[in-house]
């Protein structure tokens, strides 16, 4: 990779305070390093070799710990704002000198582990002269401000939302050096208004990135990010350690909008008066049983699971083969058009691949006469996201445990589900005791 980067590392950092009244924002401890030191690891492993750090508040002390960037086999120059702040396209408009024809920005305060070199051919590959990174967010992690369709930004604004915005500026971007050298020098600009300066001219090229980003811009995101780089640097002290942080990454990316959205499908349901069946293989069998129990005594909604009557499943799978028992259990309980399936799996099914043709089959079937679905999913949720009403994806946050969390997090949202004001409707024994 031949880009140089510039990294914008010149805000006051006041969201991090007391941490940051004496030392920088990239200088802040995260998994035993300085920040700044997992920026700088993470490029070096992307093959950026030259850097221009820009700074302002304390920015002497983050000079002073990088030196030359020679450790990491660097080249590090610094660009100081000066007395007056000139925000980050002042900023970029200042260390010009130090970058080359295009280069690639990064916030101070961001980790973002995505593909480096992918992103640069993207730009070379778009002849624009600009590109944002975007990640499709649902204002999952922050506020989403990207209106991004068919590989292309329509609309970028961080100031006036829309719903339309599913997209997020994910905070890598590249800029061709004679972008910059249309603005006045030492004068205030923003990013993001070179950013729509080019939207407005066609010469903003998107690339969408897939793994969410990190950031240590407030105490919640710290915690996040100190998480997840020790899961990257396997620094936990024991696996019990590793597998709650996992958990605990799990919950902060949960998609509150689909499963609020799941609320509404089962509310609609219980109003119109259909019938709930759960549907799951192994442990998320298991879950049906449980969810079953629940949706019927606390939700008041009439509920069912093929899997529970084990003597009807062994002479269906017996006589008939495993494809077809819950399709067939299905059409015997009469599933119609008032009824809604909810399916727990880590997979989902896949037709290609013939995974959980079970599923895929009853599934298929309950499209076709117009039963609505829902489920909680791992992975990527297979044919069951593929042709779900509302469906909750748990993260995949390590390959290793995708099953226990994906089970585990199933039992986390149909409980939230049913204790949920807008579906409980009946109190638990433990809670209403006096």
């Amino acid at each position: 990779m031949s880009l140089p980067l510039a990294i914008l590392a010149g805000g006051l950092a006041t969201r991090l305070r007391p941490l940051t009244e004496k030392i920088p924002k990239s200088l802040v401890e995260v998994a035993g390093k300085p920040f700044i030191v997992h920026q700088m690891e993470l490029l070096r492993r992307n093959g950026v070799t030259q850097l221009a750090l820009c700074l302002g508040y304390l920015g002497e002390q983050i000079q002073a710990e990088l030196g030359d960037g020679s450790r990491w086999g660097m080249q590090v120059d610094y660009v100081f704002d000066g007395p007056e702040l000139l925000g980050t396209g002042g900023a970029l408009r200042r260390a010009l000198p130090r970058l080359g024809e295009a280069f690639f920005i990064l916030y101070g305060d961001t980790y973002l582990d995505c593909d480096y070199e992918a992103v640069e051919n993207a730009f070379r590959n778009s002849g624009k002269l600009g590109l944002m990174t975007v990640l499709h967010n649902k204002n999952m992690w922050d506020l989403s401000n990207v209106i991004f369709e068919n590989d292309r930004i329509h609309l970028y604004d961080k100031k006036n939302h829309v719903p339309e915005m599913e997209h997020i500026d994910y905070g890598l971007g590249v800029l061709k050096a004679s972008v910059l050298e249309c603005y006045p020098a030492d004068r205030m600009l923003d990013l993001a208004t070179i950013y729509q300066d080019l939207l407005a001219q066609d010469q903003l090229a998107g690339y969408e990135v897939s793994q969410r980003f990190y950031e240590i811009g407030s105490p919640t995101g710290l915690q996040e990010t100190r998480g997840y780089i020790l899961l990257r640097e396997h620094k936990m002290s024991s696996y019990t350690e590793k597998h709650l942080t996992e958990a605990s990454q799990i919950i902060s990316q949960l998609d509150v909008g689909a499963i609020e959205k799941m609320v509404e499908h089962l509310v609609s349901l219980r109003q119109r008066g259909g019938r709930l069946f759960f549907l799951g293989v192994g442990g998320s069998a298991a879950n049906c049983s449980h969810a079953v129990n629940d949706f019927r005594k606390i939700a008041g909604i009439e509920a069912y699971a093929p899997t529970d009557n084990v003597s009807e499943l062994t002479a269906r799978t017996n006589d008939e083969g495993w494809a077809s028992v819950f399709v067939e259990w299905l059409k015997v309980s009469h599933l119609n058009d008032r009824d809604l399936l909810f399916v727990f799996s880590v997979g989902g099914g896949n037709v290609e691949k013939n995974v959980s043709p079970n599923l895929v089959l009853a599934l298929q079937y309950a499209k076709q006469i117009g039963a609505s679905v829902v489920g909680v999913l791992g992975r990527d949720g297979g044919y069951t996201a593929q042709v779900a009403d509302a469906c909750v994806i748990v993260p995949t946050v390590n390959p290793e445990t995708v099953t226990p969390h994906a089970e585990a997090f199933q039992a986390v949202v149909w409980h939230l589900l049913v204790s949920h004001p807008a579906l409980k409707a009946a109190p638990t024994k433990w809670e209403s005791m006096r």
